[in-house]
């Protein structure tokens, strides 16, 4: 089940920001295995059963102290499927980051982060389904300047802008000529936000906005450029005993090119965990918000996702996990809805250092309303995962 994007507050972005080790830190890598099986390895409404390997791995390296470092790091993905090879992927990410404090109120932190991925798909024609694949580059720069206005008062402005292209899509077998299915992206994003800290709480609000330039392609258009701003109120509370709340509310506007579409929605962020007795712990998630990512939509989607989860730490080498999630994805211009939900179990165990095991099972299903297509997948996997 995938985790609720949530926004942290001012003061928790400043602790990020200053968060370094006292000493030069040691290069630190991390590597996963996971075997997998799923009911529906092409996402369809015809699914089809598969197993594949996913394999995971990251390294990183820091110089400095808490007033000045710098770091680089690299990490990869890939996956291979047993039978059905064309939904293979693979990724390597580079990055790169450097944090000085100017003085005892200023902070400032750059980052670089580039991003290769080369995604295999499907084009189902019906009768026959034909393997895609194309190459993905990203490009990334952020800096963040974080300003201590007094003793608890925090603010924080950041910039960042990103540069997405897409190479041509070839087809398996060479059956259709390479052609460019996705457009190239650049994202601009700005964002302040002020923050007060009084004991366990920290309240205040923020002020963002995102625009996106995207290249025309395909008639009609298959992407739309768009600019996006959001104002909000926010506030977080972390006890001692573990206890936390979250709670963020305000507004979007999203405008689409030409002023195909322009509206306001309030959105909102929700997070909780409350400890319980013998070793539970419950947490839970409700935003809604525009998302532009992750949407079939040629401009974007109004998301409203909810979770809940419960943990149960049985030892401190073993824990269970078990999860409910409600999703409802409407797509703008399209007018489509993608309704989803799902659970899952998890149980992980904590071998001999460094080695941990993780096995977990997915159950979800979406119906997609304009199409009439119901998808049902059944996910399982064993990992294991170690941290040197």
């Amino acid at each position: 089940m995938q985790p609720a994007k949530f926004s942290l507050s001012g003061a928790a972005l400043l602790a990020l920001a200053t968060a370094a080790p006292a000493e030069p830190a040691k290069p630190f890598a991390t590597a996963t295995i996971e075997r997998h099986w799923t009911s529906n390895a092409l996402d369809s409404d015809r699914p089809i059963p598969d197993w594949f390997t996913l394999l995971r791995g990251s390294l990183e390296r820091q110089w400095g102290d808490a007033d000045a470092n710098a770091g680089i790091g690299t990490a990869f993905e890939a996956t291979r499927h047993d039978r059905v090879a064309i939904e293979d992927d693979r990724a390597l990410s580079l990055s790169a980051h450097a944090f000085r404090r100017l003085s005892a109120s200023l902070e400032l932190r750059g980052s670089l982060g580039y991003r290769a991925l080369s995604t295999g798909d499907d084009l189902d024609l019906g009768a026959i389904v034909i393997g895609t694949r194309a190459l993905k580059q990203q490009l990334s720069v952020e800096a963040q300047l974080g300003i201590a206005l007094d003793h608890g008062t925090a603010l924080i402005l950041e910039a960042s802008e990103s540069f997405e292209t897409t190479g041509p899509t070839r087809f398996e077998n060479d059956v259709l000529p390479a052609t460019r299915l996705d457009p190239d992206t650049n994202r601009l994003h700005v964002q302040a936000r002020l923050t007060r800290t009084v004991g366990p709480a920290a309240f205040g609000g923020s002020a963002s906005a995102l625009v996106a330039s995207v290249e025309p392609l395909g008639v009609p258009l298959v992407a739309l450029s768009f600019t996006l701003a959001a104002l909000s109120a926010e506030l977080a509370v972390q006890k001692a005993n573990g206890a936390s709340l979250g709670l963020a509310f305000g507004l979007e506007w999203l405008r689409g090119t030409q002023s195909v579409y322009s509206q306001i929605k309030p959105a909102w962020q929700i997070r909780a965990t409350q400890p319980l007795p013998h070793g539970f712990e419950l947490r839970g998630a409700w935003f809604g918000r525009y998302e532009t990512v992750d949407s079939d939509d040629p401009l974007a989607s109004w998301l409203d996702r909810a979770e809940l989860e419960l943990g149960w730490k049985i030892s401190d080498r073993f824990a269970l996990a078990s999860g409910v999630f409600c999703e409802l994805k409407q797509n703008l211009l399209f007018e489509n809805e993608e309704r989803s939900r799902g659970i899952y179990a998890e149980a992980a165990y904590a071998l001999n250092k460094p080695l941990k095991a993780v096995m977990r099972v997915d159950l979800s299903r979406t119906f997609k309303t304009v199409i009439d297509l119901e998808e049902n997948t059944i996910d399982a996997f064993f990992g294991l995962s170690a941290d040197i």
